[in-house]
């Protein structure tokens, strides 16, 4: 029982994305200059962002904390085409541990 109680504040730390722009699964118009992944605490650093198409290429430019929300990650893309995307992170969170995820959303094209 004292095992778990000390394990539970360090496992709460861990609150992973909370919201992301676009959403998983979202249909959209194209694929969007900016994603942004919203996490529920705040973040040491981003250690990578891709943004692959279907063929397995990249889309992301960059991606970097918010300065003004340290919980946010902004990841800005290039050369949009019709069709699936998968977002994949990893990030490291203030605690120092590192946490990763993916979703997927569509883009229809122009």
């Amino acid at each position: 029982m004292l095992a778990a109680l000390a394990v539970a504040p360090h496992a709460l730390a861990h609150s992973g994305v909370q919201a992301t722009s676009p959403k998983p699964g979202a249909v959209v118009q194209a694929l969007p200059a900016t994603i942004t992944l919203t996490f529920g605490s705040r973040l040491m650093r981003v250690s990578s962002v891709r943004v692959t198409d279907a063929k397995g290429v990249n889309h992301a430019t960059s991606a970097r904390l918010d300065p003004r929300n340290a919980a946010r990650v902004v990841v800005r893309t290039r050369s949009p085409v019709p069709g699936a995307y998968r977002v994949a992170w990893t990030v490291q969170s203030e605690d120092g541990h590192s946490e990763s995820g993916a979703f997927a959303f569509r883009a229809r094209g122009r």
